[in-house]
Parts: C-alpha cells; structure tokens; sequence
C-alpha cells in the first residue's frame, strides 16, 4: 500500500518505532554476554592457560549473537519496527528480508549455546554411559530440528525472494511456518529445562549446606529462564501471522530470540568464572572459610589420600566411571568450599579441602602438573 493513504491513519500511528527498543534491547544483553564470555575465556587462561572445545563452541556463539544484533540494526535502519504502511516499497522490501535473514544467526543463537552446555555437563557430572547417549542423541536431534526450521523459513516461498516482495511467487500458508516454530519452542523448553534440573538433582544428592547447593544449582540451572523466556517467546509467535504488518508485528520474536539466545550461553559460562571471581575477589567471595590452624594435626581426609574429591571424577587411564554415590558422604568440615575444575588428569566440580591447608606430598603434587578446569 502507498504512503499517499495517510489520511486513514489514526493520530500518532505513523510515529509508531518499535526499532528504538529493538536495538537497545539486543545491544544491551548481547553485550553482558560478552562479558561472560571474556570472562570465561579469562578464566580458562588462568586455570588451564588453553581452550577447551566448549569454550570454542562459546566464542562461535557470542559471534552469532553480535552478528544477529548487526542484521536487526540494519533491519531497524531499513525500516524494521514501524508500520508497514508507512513505509515505501524499496523499504517494506529490505525490512522484510532482513528480518527474515536475522533469523539465521538468531535462531543458531539459541541452539549451539545447548551443545556447550552439555559438553559442560558432560565433563562436570560424568553421567553414565546410557544417560551421556541421551545427552547427545537428544542434541544432535534438537540441532536437525532446528536447522529445519532455517530452510522451512527460507523455502516456505518459491522463489525464496517472492517472501520479501521481490519477486512474484508462491508461498505456503505462514501458519506452518509458525506451528512448526511452536514445536520448536516447545522442544527448547523441554530441554532447557532438562539441562538444568538433570544438574541439580545431582548437586542437591550431595551433603553441602543449602548455600552452597543453592549456589551451584543456581550457577548450573541458568537453563530454568532460559526455559521460561522460551515459552513466552512461543506466545509471540503468532505476531508472524500479521503479514499485513509483519514490520511492525516481529518486534518481540525478534527480542525474544535473542533473549534466549544470550541465557542459554551465560549460564553456560557461569559455572567457569570461578578462577577469574578467585583473582578478583578471594575465595572467600564465594563463601570460602577461613583455613584451618596450620600447626593443628590435621586429620586425614579423603582429598589427603586421593588428592581431590570431586562429583563424578575420574582417572581417565580407567575404562569404568565411578559412581557419585561414594562422594555422598563428604562432611562439611572437609567441603571448605566449591570450584568448578577441570585438570589434565580428570574432571571435576567440588573440591572439598582448602589447597592452602593440604599436606606437602599434594602441594608438590600440583605443581607437577598443569591446573586447569
């Protein structure tokens, strides 16, 4: 329709911008999660001094992230977020396209940050042979699902340009384009919700006080608002049925998106920062006590024997995994406080005596080979 039919408008309706809250809204977290990943990736240069292949998997998404907030500057620049109507055909074009192309970064932005979180968990929770099949079979079927939904959304039109205007085409009824986009949302959720409560049933198994159960239940299950922003994101949906003003009616998919986008991967990163929160602030920061009288005789410990006690740890020279259950019984005077770790001999994610209070022999012991997480 011509800009010339402003004389039906109502008052105020041609000033209507969404773009404004568009960009401040996608900047703004994306940035925050920025700093999460530079902190993780700081944190990892403290501990280990490399990158693991989960931190890799981070840097790829933080780059999605950037790059969907780049296409919606441009869509906004172009149009994005005002009334159809109001603008002209070469703008009702662009707009259109590039909403449609920052669905590619946006939705791979809330799909790989899964894959890091279960390479995280992976290695934290050592679960069992089955269970890590699970994990990555309902990964793997999850990342199809989603690419699926990228050619579903540039293959619902033939040719694929008729979608913004271009060209004449035909295209498919948009309400497959949105059911399917539901089923997605709905598979999200589900597994959001696994990746952080499948963690904290492990965390609360074990005898911590509740501060420190709380603190990494919490640190684990960032996925538990990542699973809620994607059921509402689900309510916005529909929004993508008004063609007749699809500029101004994506605003909150386009938000919501990158919302879910940007949970999922910082509470990827949190369980890591412990080194970095460390170097800034002692451990005492995250409720670390103050070591023991160094001239008491200490009593042994199980970290004194076995170097350090961890949820699910394990030599990786052996060929079976050890159950969680034989780490049950850790008394709080041996959980000094909690670190999220990772070393070249095994992983782990409690360590349960104060390094500064160990006897010699593990002193000498860390120093022989490399920290990391």
């Amino acid at each position: 329709m011509s800009t010339t039919d402003s004389t039906e408008w109502p008052p105020g309706w041609a000033e209507e911008n969404k773009g404004p809250r568009i960009i401040a809204i996608t900047v703004a977290l994306t940035f925050i999660t920025f700093l999460f990943v530079v902190g993780r990736i700081w944190s990892r240069m403290i501990s280990l001094g490399k990158l693991a292949s989960d931190d890799i998997v981070c840097i790829i998404c933080i780059c999605l992230g950037i790059s969907y907030v780049a296409v919606s500057i441009v869509t906004v620049h172009h149009g994005g977020g005002r009334h159809i109507m109001t603008l002209s055909p070469e703008e009702q074009q662009s707009a259109i396209y590039f909403t449609v192309v920052s669905f590619v970064p946006g939705v791979l932005g809330f799909i790989v940050p899964k894959f890091a979180c279960v390479i995280l968990l992976a290695k934290l929770l050592n679960p069992g042979r089955y269970h890590l099949w699970f994990m990555w079979a309902a990964s793997i079927i999850y990342g199809i699902l989603g690419i699926a939904m990228l050619a579903i959304n540039f293959g619902q039109c033939t040719p694929a340009a008729a979608q913004w205007g271009a060209v004449p085409g035909v295209c498919w009824d948009r309400k497959i384009t949105v059911d399917y986009s539901l089923s997605l949302g709905i598979v999200s959720a589900i597994f959001d919700f696994y990746i952080a409560i499948y963690p904290t049933i492990v965390l609360f198994g074990l005898q911590l006080n509740w501060q420190k159960k709380l603190a990494l239940a919490s640190s684990l299950g960032f996925g538990y608002c990542a699973g809620c922003v994607t059921i509402y994101k689900c309510t916005t949906l529909p929004g993508l049925l008004h063609l007749a003003d699809f500029t101004y009616a994506a605003d909150d998919v386009i938000i919501w998106t990158n919302i879910e986008g940007d949970l999922v991967l910082i509470g990827a990163c949190i369980p890591t920062l412990f080194p970095l929160v460390k170097l800034l602030f002692g451990k005492r920061a995250l409720g670390g006590s103050t070591p023991p009288d160094t001239d008491a005789p200490s009593k042994p410990t199980l970290a004194n024997t076995n170097g350090i006690v961890t949820i699910g740890s394990y030599a990786k020279n052996k060929k079976h995994r050890k159950s969680l259950s034989q780490f049950d019984n850790l008394d709080e005077a041996d959980s000094k406080y909690i670190i999220l770790e990772e070393r070249s001999f095994h992983y782990s994610t409690t360590e349960v005596t104060d390094p500064e209070a160990e006897g010699p022999s593990v002193a000498d012991q860390k120093q022989t080979k490399l920290s990391g997480w």
